[in-house]
């Protein structure tokens, strides 16, 4: 295989409402309503969770109990569950090798980059809130603690705390890693393929999809 796609991928686990409601405390009504406000990925058949869609319950949560804007799909959580899911992955046991992979050949740093940001935060008013700013550590929450010097408000949500709580609740692995390229880097490759790229061709022929793209 040419080196277009990765040697493997993170195969995520997919989560029941009952199992998402025990692991983030967010019951299946409020599951459903924020579905169909758009907070969360809308999918066909029974109703599955993503890791990422748990970090992303888990994280709205945490914003309801501070009083902060939960339920605004204005409000960018992208950035922060990204780095939430990161710390899940560090969680022992969070993530499993398929058959033909090992932690050696096929470590998951390649795959999930190491956390940057350990919190996130936002300041009054609350309703302005748009995103949550992020901060690497205790000290660089602290500079911006100073320099808002008690003039406001400050919601802080511990990014590693939610991710670790979470892969620890799930009771099982968040992702497994599996040989080969994902489904989605496929699909993108087709698409590249379709528009004459020949490095996506020569990829898919490699990946088995030889009639599809043939010389």
């Amino acid at each position: 295989m040419t080196g277009y796609f990765p040697p493997s991928h993170l195969q995520e686990t997919l989560f029941t409402a009952s199992e998402a409601w025990k692991i983030t405390d967010v019951n299946p009504p409020v599951q459903r309503d924020w579905r169909t406000r758009g907070l969360l990925a809308k999918n066909e058949g029974w109703t599955r969770f993503t890791p990422e869609d748990l970090i992303h319950v888990a994280l709205r949560d945490a914003m309801r109990h501070l009083g902060l804007p939960h339920t605004s799909p204005d409000v960018d959580l992208r950035n922060a569950a990204l780095q939430a899911q990161s710390w899940a992955a560090v969680y022992p046991g969070a993530v499993g090798h398929k058959v033909g992979t090992n932690s050696e050949d096929h470590p998951v740093r390649s795959l999930m980059p190491s956390a940057q940001f350990r919190f996130a935060a936002t300041t009054t008013p609350w309703q302005d809130c748009a995103s949550l700013e992020l901060f690497a550590d205790f000290d660089d929450l602290r500079e911006m603690l100073a320099a808002e010097d008690g003039r406001s408000g400050v919601a802080i949500i511990d990014l590693k705390a939610v991710g670790l709580k979470v892969a620890e609740r799930a009771g099982k692995k968040l992702w497994l890693v599996a040989r080969g390229p994902s489904a989605e880097a496929i699909a993108l490759a087709r698409d590249a393929a379709r528009n004459g790229d020949e490095l996506a061709k020569e990829a898919l022929r490699d990946a088995g999809f030889k009639s599809e793209f043939s010389k």
